[in-house]
């Protein structure tokens, strides 16, 4: 073999090592940020509430950088308006909207069932020329028919 094979393959192994290496990082530190947000008392607040409405059908979560809202599928209205603003954090950049996704996906795992919810993410273009990044659980128009047959079927059957 070679001195040059030799080289580029052990250049390879040292690359893939060093990746290996910032990407274990990089996961270490963004589970330290996640579990700092948890214990705040705006996520906390937020969570109580979530969890005080586990009984509904939700149909969309929107997290945006100035907040978080949540529609319910029949009836369709706004169950959740939490403002962070108004709950005491005016703080409004991607990185926050980011890990407060992350936060209602682990702590939530209805969000993450992929024949259920779809997660999407979309830029928001302000007024001041500003880019942000903002997330939506959707619920699948397949379950969603699938609830409102059930709930129609209820209905029929009440009369």
């Amino acid at each position: 073999m070679s001195s040059l094979a030799v080289f580029s393959f052990v250049a390879c192994v040292v690359a893939a090592i060093a990746i290996y290496l910032a990407c274990a990082k990089a996961h270490v530190d963004e589970t330290a940020q996640l579990n700092r947000l948890r214990e705040t008392a705006l996520y906390q607040e937020l969570h109580l509430k979530m969890s005080a409405l586990r009984h509904l059908d939700i149909d969309t979560i929107r997290i945006e950088g100035s907040g978080i809202t949540m529609t319910t599928v029949c009836p369709a209205h706004i169950v959740l308006d939490f403002k962070f603003k108004h709950n005491g954090n005016s703080l409004r950049n991607d990185a926050f909207t980011r890990l407060y996704t992350e936060l209602i996906a682990e702590d939530f795992p209805i969000f993450m069932q992929k024949r259920i919810y779809t997660l999407h993410s979309y830029t928001v273009y302000r007024q001041n020329g500003r880019k942000e990044q903002d997330y939506s659980f959707i619920m699948q128009r397949g379950y969603k028919d699938l609830l409102l047959a059930e709930r129609y079927a209820l209905e029929i059957r009440a009369y």
